[in-house]
């Protein structure tokens, strides 16, 4: 089923739009929920969350891509349960990892005079990656937005998981010059 009849599903509050929603989009949520959570019982809760919250948000949101919506969704609800589980001192997971190789680069901070900066902060992130190849570009949106391990990043996209060690340590560099000569001393 299209995406706009989904959301027309949605928007006239017919339950059969949160199944037609799992069954187009549900492995793209399970993944970035697992790859987040790393755990099978929080990655279903999480789902059924987004559902819900899916649910909720249409109407009155009608988003432009119902996948990313949904995916965005899933990795806000996973992200909030792993902080919760760190503030527990349990667990770890490829979240953790992955934003560990980005230290520097974004801050876990948030204030007022800082929100400003931080919206400038993602606009030039996401020019950066507009203009890197493809391939590039998926390595590390798989990696740091959805949060898949390297082997995993490696099976998706059919590289050596050196390769895609390769590919990150790469943008990484070169995501750093860029922001340096944008004017973010990191």
């Amino acid at each position: 089923m299209e995406d706009d009849k989904i959301i027309l599903l949605f928007q006239s509050r017919d339950e059969t739009s949160v199944s037609e929603l799992s069954r187009k989009y549900g492995s793209i949520c399970r993944r970035t929920a697992q790859g987040i959570l790393g755990d099978f019982t929080e990655t279903e809760e999480c789902l059924n969350d987004t559902y819900l919250r899916v649910w909720e948000s249409i109407p009155p949101a009608v988003p432009r891509s119902l996948a990313a919506f949904a995916a965005a969704i899933t990795r806000n609800l996973a992200l909030m349960r792993l902080r919760a589980r760190h503030a527990e001192k349990r667990g770890g997971g490829e979240a953790a990892l992955s934003f560990d190789e980005l230290e520097g680069f974004v801050s876990g901070e948030r204030s007022v005079e800082g929100e400003a900066e931080r919206k400038e902060l993602i606009s030039a992130v996401n020019e950066f990656l507009s203009k890197l190849p493809g391939q590039q570009r998926q390595v590390f949106v798989r990696r740091y937005w959805g949060c898949l391990s390297v082997s995993e990043v490696a099976r998706c996209l059919g590289m050596t998981e050196s390769n895609v060690t390769v590919t990150l340590t790469r943008v990484r560099k070169k995501l750093k010059e860029y922001l340096t000569r944008r004017g973010y001393g990191l």
